[in-house]
């Protein structure tokens, strides 16, 4: 009786692991993770070489005015003050498209998680069902054996020539 319950309860948590790994992989194939991560690492690449780019050409004008304009340093900090400004500016956005993204790929993945637990959960509750219904079943086939079977048969037939007798 303990073996078939146990060996029960090992098939069903063996499927139930087999589902639950089924849905992690479903869930990274589906949400294609490694896609978005790549694509936010090219956004990321791409605004860094933009800034490298914008850096290198306030270089480049900070030196050709710092040749043609010996003693403006006014103008060089207005340079300087430029390419931080710029600097932060590519930052800052590269912060709110990355949170915009972040956020949308949570909730992604936490509509995928809500939509596979109900769906496994509608699962499992089937499987202990029927399950339930299996041991029950056994237990009701083991308690009715032959002699309890035949004495439930003879006193049904007692009663009923009891009935018959009080309706002659």
């Amino acid at each position: 009786m303990q073996t078939g319950l146990f060996e029960s309860i090992l098939k069903t948590n063996v499927i139930n692991f087999i589902i639950v790994i089924s849905t992690l992989v479903w869930i990274f194939k589906k949400a294609n993770l490694g896609a978005l991560i790549q694509k936010l690492t090219d956004d990321i690449k791409l605004s860094v070489e933009k800034s490298s780019s914008n850096a290198q050409d306030a270089i480049s004008q900070y030196k050709s005015t710092k040749k043609s304009v010996k003693d403006t340093p006014k103008l060089q900090e207005e340079i300087i003050s430029q390419a931080k400004s710029n600097a932060q500016n590519i930052k800052e956005k590269i912060e709110q498209k990355t949170l915009l993204e972040k956020n949308e790929l949570i909730k992604s993945i936490e509509k995928i998680i809500s939509n596979q637990q109900e769906k496994y959960k509608k699962l499992t509750i089937n499987e202990i069902y029927k399950a339930s219904i299996n041991i029950a079943k056994e237990e009701v086939q083991k308690r009715l054996d032959e002699n309890n079977h035949q004495k439930i048969i003879e006193k049904s037939i007692e009663e009923l020539d009891k009935i018959e007798g009080s309706l002659s």
